[in-house]
C-alpha cells in the first residue's frame, strides 16, 4: 500500500511537470514568466481516483513498451518527409539519444516562408522511451486548461488524438503568434508540432496531413 500511495504522489508530481513542460508560457519579450499573471486562470482536473486509474493504464503501457524493439535511425528518418504540406525540410537530426538518455527519436525543421515549422517524434520503445510515452500519455488523459494574459493552453480532441495544445495571445499589433500540439500516436509514439508564426488552428491542420505510415 505504502508503495503504491508513494507511485501516486510521483505520478502527481510528473503529470505537473508534463503540463507545465508542454504548455510552456513566456512574456513578449520571448522570456519565461516566473509566476503567473495576477489574471489567469487555471483549471487541471485532477483527483485521487482519476489519478490512480490513469497511473494503473500507464504502467500497463509502460510495461508493454519496454520489450519492444525501437526503430531505426532509418526507420525515424523515413516519417520526416522532405517536403510537408509544400515546406522544404531544411534541418533535421535524429538517433538513439533523447532528453539525454536512450531513446530512437528525431527532428525536423520546414521552412513555411515567414513561419517556421518543427516537427518532433520520439519513440516509446524501450525500457526508456516507455517511461518518457507513457507518462506523456499519462498526462494528455488528465482534464487541464490554463488561460493567462500571454496564451491559452489545454488538453483536448486533435482529429481523434488527445493533445495537448498552446496557442500565444497577440501582446500588441504586429506581433507573431505561435503554438504547439503534442499527442501520442498508436499508444507509442509522441509526436510534438511547434510552429513559429502559425496559429493553432494552422497546426490542428497538419495533424491530419501527416503521413504517418512509418509508424509501425
Amino acid at each position: 500500500m505504502k508503495q503504491r500511495v508513494k507511485l501516486l504522489a510521483l505520478s502527481t508530481l510528473a503529470v505537473a511537470l508534463f503540463v507545465n513542460c508542454t504548455n510552456r508560457s513566456g512574456s513578449d519579450n520571448g522570456t519565461e514568466n516566473s509566476t503567473l499573471d495576477s489574471n489567469s486562470l487555471s483549471n487541471t482536473g485532477v483527483n485521487n481516483a482519476d489519478l490512480e486509474d490513469e497511473t494503473t493504464k500507464m504502467e500497463a503501457l509502460q510495461a508493454t513498451l519496454k520489450n519492444v524493439p525501437p526503430l531505426s535511425g532509418e526507420e525515424v528518418a523515413s516519417f520526416f518527409p522532405e517536403e510537408l504540406n509544400g515546406w522544404s525540410r531544411t534541418a533535421y537530426s535524429g538517433g538513439a539519444q533523447a532528453y539525454g538518455v536512450k531513446v530512437a527519436s528525431g527532428n525536423a525543421v520546414y521552412d513555411a516562408g515567414d513561419k517556421e515549422l518543427m516537427l518532433h517524434l520520439t519513440d516509446g520503445a524501450g525500457e526508456t522511451g516507455a517511461a518518457i510515452v507513457s507518462l506523456a500519455a499519462m498526462g494528455l488523459a488528465m482534464d487541464s486548461e490554463k488561460d493567462t494574459d500571454y496564451d491559452i493552453s489545454k488538453n483536448e480532441s486533435v482529429h481523434g488524438f488527445r493533445a495537448s495544445t498552446r496557442e500565444t495571445k497577440p501582446q500588441q499589433a504586429g506581433n507573431v503568434v505561435d503554438s504547439d500540439i503534442n499527442f501520442v500516436y498508436k499508444d507509442r509514439y509522441l509526436i510534438k508540432l511547434e510552429g513559429d508564426g502559425f496559429s493553432l488552428d494552422e497546426l490542428k491542420d497538419l495533424v491530419g496531413k501527416l503521413d504517418y505510415s512509418a509508424l509501425k
